[in-house]
């Protein structure tokens, strides 16, 4: 070692240090810079190959170290395209290769940035501020479901929503107590506005979740049964028993001897013979199939696939309850001898004695009495019956859910059901019906004004999108009983129908609560000027009508909730970013529907991706593969500021200012030394 290896080490700290200063140059120069991540520098001693004791300080090396997982500032902007990730996760971008036909043209190798300066150009690509052209998965806009799960440069063109048809109008009021409009005399009308010429009334049940009728099944458990195999090889001998209890009867099968098995059922006695030497399951089954009266049994026996033994109720009300001392030697010990059907008793829908009433009309009330006794109601079918059964109504039983549907057989009889079982375990949501079809004609329309009041007005959309107002006005018939109305024809004269009655009572108790509760109400084939929006369910919710005292509005119902679910069709006018990492659009119809989920990518090595122009990373071996979904969240109109700090950077900017000094002064020392020794040699 010597001077002129002091000299290549000093040159070696010159160029670290230059090294380094020009990493806190492109920090300084990028501090303004949206998704910057700062680059710092470390410096490695290098040693001289010496024997131990003789090595010297033999120059540095300098390496770079990103800071690419370091959180920059969040800072808001103006502009709805602008993105920035809060936490974890790099945008997936591209950048183009070329064009074809004016459309961009890719390679298909994924970027990550955090630059999320994005403006939507010409052609409908989000593009950042150094052109990279951001990916995401695209969103189906009816159902907001992904289409895919790969990453793709998103296009936002031409975007457009079909129009909708309104199907719902949810619908929140309180109806004053004491209305300025006074009751609603009937025979004030040409056409009776709670008869008229209506459409029979319909109680439509809908939403029961009852099960389908189910004869009870019982299968042996533990035991591998043949017809062949001999009971005395199961261990049942002579005195040994089993029995079947029906829910009525029960009916004791006897091992009389090696070849006699007889059935009691309290009143009769049959004996079963075996054909062969002994008994065996075979002549047990065919005992339990002839029952104690010699057929008609209410349990029947028989061998499955598996070799068991299933016993099987003749209808949906039979129970089975086994026993007997041989009864776990054919596979019905404890824990395995009791079996239910499925009926409207064993699902909890009714008890034995509760009653469903249905009146017609005002007439007498015909009642359907649940239990298993004689003309008594157990099952759907049986249900089902009951209901066809029914006098000045035509009724339906779905057997597959419970839902039951009543309408009148005259067109101007009302339908009300009762009794002690809860109506709601049959759909039935609304226990009253009345003719759907009352009217107010034009010549009444001045009249029904005076004694009514106004339930409010909205704009609702038929199948093509075309606006539809749709106006409601509400009518007491008696203290705490309302009819509403809407109205069906403005342009009505004389005798044409103006008002249409929705064709439900309202009934509020003295607190000012809806009794019954109503829900929901169906408006069928809901039509306003000719205009037929279908099939409408106008929905109150739980408690979402009313009637407390309200002086300030006597004449007109306090609306709280009015909206539908219909729009008219429209086209994208803009584009933003949600709090879901969505990039939702916002259309002339004033929707704003989901278009696209931002992907994020993170990375187990972030700061060992490889840096390109603009911001932008390319993954690499150490960086492992990209993954995708996790990462922070990404947050709309807001950019990351670069996470570069002006002040560390200047103090980093005097160290290395004076560590190079100090290395040209090392070089301008051993150039002396040099001198020195040139001028001894002269």
């Amino acid at each position: 070692m010597g001077i002129f290896d002091a000299l290549t080490t000093a040159v070696a700290g010159l160029q670290a240090q230059s090294f380094a200063l020009q990493n806190i140059s492109g920090n300084i120069a990028n501090s303004e810079t949206t998704g910057y991540k700062e680059t710092d520098t470390t410096f490695a001693d290098m040693v001289s190959a010496a024997a131990q004791g003789q090595q010297s300080a033999d120059g540095v090396t300098a390496n770079s170290v990103a800071t690419n997982t370091v959180q920059g500032t969040i800072e808001s902007t103006s502009v709805s395209t602008d993105m920035a990730i809060n936490g974890d996760g790099f945008f997936v971008v591209a950048m183009p290769t070329g064009t074809a036909d004016n459309e961009p043209v890719f390679s298909g190798v994924d970027d990550y940035t955090r630059a999320g300066d994005f403006q939507l150009n010409s052609d409908g690509y989000l593009v950042n501020g150094s052109g990279y052209y951001l990916m995401g998965i695209p969103l189906d806009s009816s159902t907001g479901n992904p289409v895919g799960n790969t990453p793709e440069v998103l296009q936002f063109n031409d975007e457009f929503v079909p129009a909708e048809a309104t199907t719902e109008i949810t619908y929140q009021a309180n109806l004053p107590s004491d209305p300025s409009s006074g009751i609603l005399d009937p025979v004030d009308f040409e056409a009776n506005p709670l008869a008229g010429a209506p459409v029979a009334a319909e109680i439509d049940g809908t939403g029961a979740t009852l099960k389908p009728d189910a004869a009870a099944v019982g299968t042996s458990s533990g035991v591998d049964l043949t017809s062949d195999t001999t009971l005395t090889s199961l261990g049942l001998t002579t005195g040994d028993t089993f029995t079947i209890d029906d829910g009525t009867t029960t009916t004791t099968y006897t091992i009389a001897s090696d070849d006699t098995i007889t059935a009691d059922n309290g009143t009769d006695t049959e004996t079963y013979d075996s054909a062969g030497s002994e008994n065996t399951v075979g002549d047990l089954i065919t005992a339990i199939n002839g029952g104690a009266t010699g057929g008609n049994p209410t349990v029947t026996a028989a061998l499955n696939s598996s070799n068991d033994l299933v016993l099987t109720g003749a209808n949906d009300t039979v129970l089975i309850t086994t026993g007997g001392t041989g009864a776990s030697d054919v596979g019905f010990g404890s824990g395995n001898n009791s079996f239910d059907p499925t009926n409207l008793l064993t699902q909890g829908a009714v008890s034995p004695g509760q009653t469903l009433t249905v009146s017609v009309g005002g007439g007498p009330a015909q009642t359907i009495t649940f239990g298993t006794g004689t003309g008594e109601v157990a099952t759907l079918t049986q249900l089902q019956s009951a209901v066809q059964g029914l006098t000045g109504v035509t009724g339906t039983v779905n057997t597959a859910n419970g839902d039951i549907t009543l309408t009148a057989q005259s067109p101007t009889d009302s339908i009300t059901v009762g009794g002690t079982a809860t109506a709601e375990e049959f759909g039935i949501q609304n226990t009253t019906a009345l003719p759907a079809n009352g009217t107010v004609v034009a010549n009444d329309s001045t009249t029904f004004t005076d004694q009514s009041i106004d339930g409010g007005s909205i704009t609702a959309y038929d199948s093509e999108g075309n606006p539809v107002n749709v106006q409601f006005r509400w009518a007491e018939t008696s203290s705490g009983t309302w009819q509403l109305f809407y109205e069906t024809d403005s342009s009505a004269t004389g005798t044409e129908a103006q008002w249409q009655n929705v064709g439900t009572t309202f009934t509020f108790n003295s607190s000012g609560e809806l009794t019954p509760p109503i829900s929901s109400v169906a408006i069928d084939n809901l039509t306003v000027n000719g205009d037929n929006l279908g099939n409408v369910q106008l929905n109150f919710g739980a408690n979402g009508l009313t009637q407390f005292a309200d002086s300030s509005s006597s004449s007109e119902a306090t609306v709280n909730t009015l909206q539908q679910n219909g729009y008219a069709a429209g086209t994208l006018q803009s584009i933003a970013v949600n709090d879901q990492n969505e990039i939702t659009g916002t259309f002339s119809n004033g929707q704003t529907i989901p278009l696209a989920q931002i992907t994020l990518a993170t990375f187990s090595g972030a700061d060992s991706l490889q840096a390109l122009n603009g911001q932008a990373y390319a993954a690499t071996t150490d960086s492992g593969p990209p993954v995708y979904g996790a990462g922070g969240t990404v947050e709309g109109s807001s950019l990351e500021s670069s996470n570069v700090d002006i002040a560390t950077q200047f103090s980093d900017l005097i160290v290395a200012q004076q560590a190079y000094s100090a290395n040209a002064r090392v070089m301008s020392t051993a150039d002396q030394m040099i001198q020195s020794l040139l001028q001894v040699i002269q």
